[in-house]
């Protein structure tokens, strides 16, 4: 999706807080009811828990470290053109200790020009996993020595919950959430 095909609009209208049913308030909290997220996917309450579920390992209950979960998130949210998982992501990249200027660089294609041999390795994984299913060998091997196996496993539902969240966000016109910074660094 190029910039210029971003939808400016949800496909699907949205469930405002104050119109949620009993139902759908028990499946989120009223933090998440302000979200976009949480507010399309109030319309199949089913998918919702499903959503909740992998997402509460990808985010809270994983052993990736937040650190590296958010430079791939970052990396992905660039790749994929979200701009939603963008805005969620930067500030807690921040928070989890990237400066802005790495945030920034992670638009580079180039992975090799100031990033340390860890960083590196997640961000091929990362590129790798997007491109051909696969983390490369040469990222495999680094990640290895640190992670264990189950951590490995652990990096592809990871990868692929914020992957599909991705998708929602740019296949329903979810957009950047308010108060967010945009891909511009611009909070609109």
């Amino acid at each position: 999706m190029s910039a210029d095909e971003r939808l400016s609009e949800p496909r699907i209208r949205l469930v405002a807080p104050d119109d949620m049913n009993e139902e759908q308030r028990s499946l989120i909290t009223e933090q998440q009811a302000q979200l976009s997220l949480f507010q399309l996917m109030a319309r199949h309450p089913d998918a919702l828990r499903r959503l909740k579920a992998v997402g509460s390992f990808a985010n809270r209950d994983t052993v990736l470290p937040a650190k590296d979960r958010e430079l791939m998130i970052l990396r992905m949210a660039w790749r994929y053109n979200s701009e939603f998982e963008w805005g969620q992501h930067y500030q807690q990249a921040i928070d989890a200790g990237w400066s802005e200027a790495d945030c920034q660089r992670v638009k580079v294609d180039s992975i090799t020009d100031g990033w340390d041999e860890w960083s590196q390795a997640l961000l091929a994984a990362t590129d790798g996993l997007m491109s051909n299913a696969m983390v490369p060998t040469t990222a495999w091997d680094v990640l290895r020595r640190q992670w264990s196996e189950e951590t490995m496993l652990e990096l592809v539902i990871f990868f692929g919950h914020y992957t599909m969240v991705s998708m929602f966000a740019n296949t329903f016109g979810l957009g950047l959430p308010p108060g967010r910074p945009g891909f511009n660094g611009q909070v609109e």
